[in-house]
């Protein structure tokens, strides 16, 4: 909600602070996108919800809903409101129920691929659990499309992604941005300059992620924008992969420096490119309903864990 917003609807004398029932009414209907159907689940009138919304829209100053084929589908708008808004179902749940979270053995159930489970995630997860014993934690690795799906069917109850795809079955928090960087060996002749270009890179040996990545795409993009062709001589899935072929001299990787920079290595260094988009790390939790107390309270704890580094910027 802009300030912009915010001050038309005080002007036209309405509150710019939304109910909760107008916020259980818009994650009803997200859920199902359909008024009768959100009623049934609120326990309450079809006109209710529809007022609910109606009030929620003039706050905001814009619709929330679109018909499409017989159902009401979520404006962007709303289905951002509807993510900052599931914290607060969040806390609601906790405040309910304050003996039934960490005091109990909990498990939690987290999905992840390989480069930020092993690089990211364990050490956090080892504070984490230190901090709270009566924390179990199951890890399922795979591919970030894999740690989405997981999450969203309910067989995970957090995931954490370095590329973010849209799900409809889940939400992302962002906890860390960067720029694509290119990661060369020390000795390499680009590693006196503080920042390339991809012209820098034409004709040089690249080593990229495999076209599945956002990043592969953009990059290919940049170098199609200079008229040249990567030079690629290995492609791979993982960053962790990549570096140690950089080690091994076989050329120059272009990768998010997270969570790599965090295991630093005196034999490479990172040089920021030029390709103006960025890179987000993010928790990944259910599009719908609250997450338990202990999956909330480590969801907030990654957040919260974030090291200082010249090559990432946490998002707190």
């Amino acid at each position: 909600m802009n300030s912009q917003k915010m001050a038309s609807g005080a002007a036209e004398g309405i509150s710019v602070r939304p109910s909760l029932r107008e916020i259980e009414a818009l994650r009803a209907m997200v859920a199902t996108g359909k008024t009768t159907q959100a009623a049934r689940d609120l326990g309450t009138s079809q006109p209710s919800v529809s007022r609910a919304i109606a009030s929620l829209e003039a706050r905001l100053g814009q619709p929330l809903f679109m018909r499409r084929n017989g159902r009401l589908a979520p404006t962007a708008e709303a289905l951002a409101f509807e993510a900052r808004a599931a914290v607060i179902f969040d806390l609601l749940d906790q405040l309910a129920a304050p003996r039934a979270g960490i005091d109990a053995v909990t498990t939690i159930r987290f999905a992840t691929p390989p480069t930020l489970a092993n690089l990211f995630l364990a050490p956090i997860l080892a504070r984490f659990i230190a901090s709270e014993p009566r924390v179990r934690v199951q890890v399922e690795i795979g591919k970030s499309t894999d740690c989405l799906a997981a999450v969203a069917e309910g067989s995970a109850d957090l995931g954490l992604v370095d590329q973010t795809p849209s799900h409809d079955g889940v939400r992302l928090e962002v906890f860390r941005r960067a720029r694509p960087h290119a990661l060369l060996p020390k000795r390499h002749r680009l590693a006196s300059r503080p920042e390339l270009a991809i012209g820098d890179l034409v004709g040089e040996r690249i080593l990229a992620l495999s076209r599945r990545f956002s990043l592969r795409t953009k990059l290919d993009a940049a170098f199609a924008a200079q008229r040249a062709e990567p030079l690629i001589v290995a492609e791979a899935t993982t960053s962790v992969f990549l570096a140690e072929m950089v080690r091994a001299g076989l050329g120059i990787a272009v990768l998010n420096p997270f969570p790599l920079e965090l295991r630093p290595d005196k034999a490479l260094v990172f040089r920021p490119l030029d390709l103006k988009i960025s890179l987000e790390t993010a928790v990944v939790v259910p599009a719908r309903g609250s997450l338990a107390p202990a999956a909330r309270a480590l969801a907030n704890f990654i957040r919260a864990e974030q090291p200082a580094s010249p090559f990432s910027t946490p998002v707190k």
